[in-house]
This record gives structure tokens, sequence and C-alpha cells, in this order.
């Protein structure tokens, strides 16, 4: 979708198949890259093909799969070339008499063939200098909210702090905001529950963020405001 990207902006990268034959089988697997985070999308397994005009032919075309990714760091980087193996279909003349009563004088063969995609280069670009101390890692559109399940309680009760970090973008890769608790709090580690999905754009949805605590001890306490910056792709 874009050769021109900045570290973990998201790109998506789609594999089609142009046919003018009767293409039964294709199979091609996505290498393993390095410095690069790959989700694949989810396609269906029954095909759609569709007819697309190019290069003066119709041609039968259909997705055959699609994946995003995220650049782990700047530079360069390729996307190598995949050989997809096919399996045809095509018709023969026979000179046996039964075919050519029962099957219109012809048999269907299969036949094997190789397809390999081009080589795709990518220009990567660090982020901007100047990141806050508190940089997320996120890149993309993002907003957060927080919440608490009760602000009344006894000692050595459990609290629970919700954080939901919502948008687009590299939603599972943003680090855990800190929380600053009191020092009279017992804390354990959150629970992290990622409600998303893939888009042209990267992840798009939720990372809700639970943090369970206990105060050992009576008192009033404030829990401080939680910042969490990220890095806006459209501004």
């Amino acid at each position: 979708s874009k050769t021109t990207v900045y570290e973990q902006e998201a790109i998506l990268l789609t594999y089609k198949v142009y046919t003018l034959v009767n293409l039964r089988q294709l199979r091609g697997d996505m290498p393993k890259l390095t410095n690069i985070y790959v989700q694949e999308v989810e396609l269906p397994q029954q095909k759609k093909f569709s007819l697309e005009h190019y290069n003066g032919r119709n041609y039968n075309t259909t997705v055959w799969s699609q994946y995003v990714l995220f650049p782990q760091q700047s530079g360069k980087i390729e996307i190598p070339a995949i050989t997809f193996e096919g399996v045809i279909a095509q018709q023969v003349a026979s000179d046996d008499p039964f075919d050519a009563f029962f099957n219109g004088g012809s048999n269907v063969i299969e036949i094997k063939k190789s397809i390999s995609t081009p080589k795709i280069a990518i220009n990567v670009n660090p982020l901007p200098a100047g990141k806050p101390a508190d940089f997320s890692g996120g890149v993309g559109e993002f907003n957060i909210s927080s919440s608490i399940n009760n602000k009344e309680l006894k000692t050595n009760d459990a609290i629970t702090i919700k954080l939901v970090i919502a948008g687009t973008g590299n939603l599972k890769l943003i680090s855990n905001p800190e929380i600053k608790f009191p020092d009279d709090f017992e804390v354990y580690d959150p629970k992290v529950d990622n409600q998303v999905r893939l888009t042209r754009e990267g992840l798009t949805g939720n990372k809700v963020i639970e943090y369970l605590a206990i105060p050992r001890h009576a008192g009033t306490y404030k829990i401080p405001g939680v910042s969490f910056s990220y890095f806006d792709i459209r501004s």
C-alpha cells in the first residue's frame, strides 16, 4: 500500500493473482522477515474470481493473501520474491474413441506451474527526534480513557483500574502506561486484552489494561492521572 513509511507504521501487503487458465491450486508461503512484525489478514479459503481488464486483456483475478507489516527499525528493507506453486487444469485432444464419444474428444490433465512475485523495496524513516520520556511506542491515532471499580473500600480489599487505549495503529505493540500507585498499595502485574481487528491502516480497536491493587492501610489516597504519548501519523 506504500513504500515510504515511519517506524511502526502499518503497510498492507497484497498478493493478487491474474489468470487466463483454469487454476486448481496455488501455494506460496510468506517468508520470515527480520525486524518486521507481521499479521496475516484472514481471507476466505474458497477464492472468488472476478473479471478485470489489464494490459489489453481480460483476466480472472482474486486477492490470494494479505499481510499487515509493522517495520520495527528504520532503514531500507526488502520484501523478498515469493514463488507460488500452482496446478492448472488443461484440456488435451485424445485419440481414444471412448473419450471422443463421452468427453468430446479431449481429456483434462493437471500441469504444475511456478510463478514468482517481484521483490519490493521499502524505505522506513526513523521517528522524529524529541520523543517524550513516557513515549509508548504507539504509532497511529489513539485516545485513552480510565475507570475505577470502587472508590470506597476496606483495608486489604482490592481495586481495579482499567485503562483503554483506543484507535488505529500498532496497538498490540504499545507498552503499558505506568500508574503510580501510593506506596502502601500492593500492586499486581496488569492483565491485557487486545480487542482488535486488522485493517489497511493497522490494528483497529481497543487495548484494555486492568491493574489490580490492594491498599494495606486505612486512609485517603490519590492515584494520579496517567500520561500517554504516541506518534500521530496524520499530523
